[in-house]
């Protein structure tokens, strides 16, 4: 058991060793991941960092029987005041495109904000939660299955919070200290419970309307219009948005956008205040 673990150990430094010298994709690489985006073929595309290699081969030598929790990268310092900051942000996830968008904003060597829901997180999907924490992304609380908090009483509000808060600690060991309330909709009560479970409430300034209007073309065109500091909406459970993830990334990227979390972004967000830009 002993030389097996070993041999594991060789193998999966060696990938680690090529993953940290590999260059990022430019070009040509560029050009044939956006070329199959339409088609959903976007292969495995796993940027992981060292250190998902490493906890995973420490879940292995410990017998555990799965993933253990990932290794989050330390904060970045970014200066919105001195770049073109934006903030892309992704709804009602995890989901089975998320994946796909994952490997585009490793392409791109961009961090997002994914706002969840608890009962989105299951076998299935959460290694995706997992991938998310480790590669830089923010996760955020977007209740337990997208209720209207506006319209509920103080405990069903405070239940449909709490139990995604555990969901996801449960998986990445993570305590989210931002919530999207589903629809925009929020209050005064929205806002002090938000304010007791120690969470900013994040809207937006860019709604691309995906969900409403499934054309790629125009998702990445409502996209691209972003202005330095600006929040931007979309939804990781269409394939529409996928296809449209590419274009706007390239329009953004000419435009010398700087790709952060919403905390990144905003700083320290307030828990309990409103925000949709910076």
């Amino acid at each position: 058991m002993r030389i097996g673990y070993v041999l594991l150990s060789l193998a999966l430094l060696a990938g680690c060793a090529q993953n940290r010298s590999a260059p990022p994709l430019r070009g040509t690489e560029r050009k044939a991941v956006r070329a199959v985006a339409p088609h959903f073929r976007f292969g495995p595309v796993r940027r992981f960092d060292a250190d998902l290699l490493r906890w995973r081969l420490a879940g292995a030598q410990r017998g555990a029987p799965g993933p253990r929790l990932p290794a989050v990268p330390p904060p970045r310092q970014v200066d919105c005041r001195q770049h073109r900051c934006v903030a892309l942000t992704f709804d009602d996830g995890p989901a089975e495109y998320t994946g796909h968008v994952l490997d585009l904003l490793a392409a791109h060597h961009a961090r997002a904000t994914f706002f969840m829901l608890g009962q989105m997180i299951t076998g299935e999907t959460r290694d995706f939660v997992r991938r998310m924490a480790s590669e830089g992304h923010e996760v955020g609380n977007h209740s337990w299955d997208h209720a209207s908090l506006s319209g509920l009483s103080t405990e069903a509000m405070r239940r449909e919070l709490e139990r995604t808060q555990e969901a996801v600690r449960a998986v990445t060991g993570v305590r989210m200290r931002l919530m999207r309330p589903p629809y925009g909709a929020t209050n005064k009560s929205v806002e002090e419970e938000s304010k007791q479970e120690g969470l900013a409430q994040i809207l937006w300034a860019v709604d691309t309307l995906d969900w409403l209007n499934r054309n790629p073309t125009v998702i990445a065109q409502r996209s691209a219009a972003a202005k330095p500091g600006d929040i931007v909406l979309m939804h990781d459970i269409h394939p529409t948005t996928v296809q449209a993830l590419p274009h706007l990334l390239d329009e953004l990227d000419r435009k010398g956008f700087t790709y952060v979390t919403v905390s990144e972004l905003l700083g320290s967000p307030a828990p309990g205040k409103t925000y949709t830009n910076r």
